[in-house]
Parts: structure tokens; sequence; C-alpha cells
């Protein structure tokens, strides 16, 4: 998956991120999962950061803190397609709290620090 995650090839990339989701689902895999989606993260193509956005809501199903953690941490250099999908089954509330946290830090200086 490391070597699929640098291909120069978009469907080998996005493969990378969709063929672990089994293996997470499992409980395995998971700190190359979180990995491989730092990986990806700079990766501009839409269906890889969707791809990604598929895989992480599956690490949150075995270790909710962990993806926290992981959006807190990586937050402004994760694209908002993948944020968003890696949220969405999070409660409400939880899920605008990460919204807000993972936003790119120069839009929230242009909103007033928020």
């Amino acid at each position: 998956m490391r070597i699929w995650a640098r291909d120069r090839n978009m469907w080998v990339r996005r493969a990378a991120a969709v063929a672990l989701i089994p293996s997470v689902r499992q409980g395995l895999a998971r700190d190359l999962a979180y990995e491989i989606a730092q990986r990806l993260h700079a990766d501009e193509e839409d269906l890889i950061q969707k791809a990604v956005g598929w895989l992480l809501p599956e690490a949150r199903k075995i270790d909710r803190p962990r993806l926290e953690c992981y959006l807190r941490a990586q937050g402004a250099a994760i694209p908002r397609t993948t944020v968003r999908y890696a949220i969405e089954r999070f409660p409400e509330r939880k899920r605008r709290e990460l919204l807000e946290v993972t936003r790119p830090f120069h839009k929230r200086q242009d909103q007033g620090g928020r």
C-alpha cells in the first residue's frame, strides 16, 4: 500500500486507501491506514480525497478518540472533502466542532480567529 500510495496512476493511489477498508473493519492495519491517509492528503484528485474519507470512518468505528485526535492534529492539511466524509457519522455537535478545528488556519484568521 505504501508503494501504491506513491504511484503515478491516480487509480492505483486511490486503491491504496480503498483496499485497506476491509482490513480496518476487522481491526487490522489501523496504523497503516492513518499513514496512507496522511500521505494522500496532499493529492489533488477529488476521487482520492473521497477514498481517504471512506477509509477514516472505518478507523473511527474501531477507535473514535484516535480519529478525533488525528483530525485535530492534521487539521488544516486535510482536504475538506476528506474531512466531511470522515465525520459524517459523528453527532451533529461534534461534526460542527471538528469542521471548525480542521478549517485551514488562514480561513480562521479571516474570520477573526474563529
